[in-house]
């Protein structure tokens, strides 16, 4: 395996774990937002959940894009995370 595929393997097991938290923050301070809202203020509660809805979106292209979900992709992560030990 080459030195550059190595290094893009590394970054991106690196990576995926703080990305998938960085949307997790995101969406749990847009909640909490949500239920600091006032009974009156179900204009600023749509706003909050129009951004959630586009963070899942994102999200779920993002995880698309790098094969999540794919079962040959995902044992060929699995078999990346044994290698490495």
């Amino acid at each position: 395996m080459s030195e550059a595929r190595q290094a893009r393997e590394k970054a991106a097991k690196k990576e995926f774990p703080e990305t998938q938290a960085a949307f997790a923050r995101v969406r749990a301070a847009a909640t909490e937002k949500i239920f600091a809202t006032k009974p009156g203020e179900s204009e600023k509660r749509e706003e909050i959940y129009r951004l959630v809805s586009i963070l899942d979106a994102v999200e779920r292209e993002l995880l698309a894009a790098m094969g999540q979900g794919n079962e040959e992709i995902e044992s060929y992560i699995e078999g990346l995370g044994r290698e490495s030990k």
